[in-house]
């Protein structure tokens, strides 16, 4: 690989399969890590297909020692896109299982932490680059789902930390908080009955969930020249979801 190699984690669907695509389709040299290792060899293979240049890594973010095994043997490693993440399902506090919570900070938030410390050092060696988080619209207002959210928040505030440490090394950190993004994570609680599209697209200003191509077009755009002077930011693309669902609320505004 002589081009500029970025790692996406989670990059075997969603979120992370359109950004390595789009990444690829930029000239990039994309590592897709994932622990699904059948859909992680499919969007290496949607790459390839277009002509762009990708390898499969296996990787459990939630792992110590693989997120340290791929750091050691993945390369000279610019860009670092933590997509790797899981959603969870609403609940009240004193109901939620401890064991699903502990996993979805596992993942969402220890996760994206790992690998942060793993390639922060092996970016800024490399001659610089950038990290992008992916928060969520969830760690801008509350939503009853008690792990998932303040997991994202947790991760807002990695992004500006992170952004302060790293930044005189010639590392930019930021993050992109998403709304409702038509992922199949996402499509497979619709189909359950537990999530309602109409309220949703009600909510949004634009009418319509988001496209997993969508978020991977703010991700380009963080990772290029183009934001060279942006960093600890957290960029929502959620359609306007933050705010229309305070406007569209509130008691004195009549319907039409």
């Amino acid at each position: 690989m002589t081009q500029r190699i970025s790692l996406v984690t989670g990059g075997a669907s969603g979120i992370g399969r359109a950004t390595a695509l789009r990444l690829a389709a930029a000239g990039d040299s994309v590592i897709v890590a994932d622990i699904n290792a059948e859909g992680g060899a499919e969007t290496v293979r949607r790459i390839h297909d277009a002509g762009g240049i990708a390898r499969f890594e296996h990787l459990n973010v939630a792992d110590e020692a693989s997120v340290a095994s791929l750091a050691g043997r993945a390369g000279p490693i610019r860009n670092l896109i933590n997509c790797a993440g899981i959603l969870q399902n609403a609940n009240r506090v004193e109901d939620m299982d401890l064991g699903e919570h502990d996993r979805v900070w596992a993942i969402n938030y220890r996760g994206t932490y790992l690998c942060c410390r793993a390639w922060g050092g092996i970016i800024a060696e490399a001659g610089g680059g950038c990290i992008v988080n992916i928060g969520s619209i969830a760690g801008k207002r509350m939503f009853p789902v008690p792990a998932y959210s303040p997991s994202k928040m947790a991760i807002h505030g990695l992004t500006e930390e992170l952004a302060a440490d790293l930044g005189p090394r010639g590392v930019r950190v930021n993050a992109i908080a998403p709304g409702f993004v038509l992922t199949e994570a996402l499509q497979a609680r619709i189909d359950a009955g537990e999530r309602d599209t109409s309220v949703m697209e009600a909510q949004t200003p634009l009418g319509r969930l988001m496209r997993p191509e969508d978020i991977a077009n703010g991700i380009h755009f963080l990772c290029s020249d183009a934001a060279a002077m942006i960093t600890g930011i957290v960029l929502p693309i959620d359609g306007g979801w933050l705010a229309g669902v305070t406007y569209y609320s509130y008691a004195g505004l009549k319907k039409n």
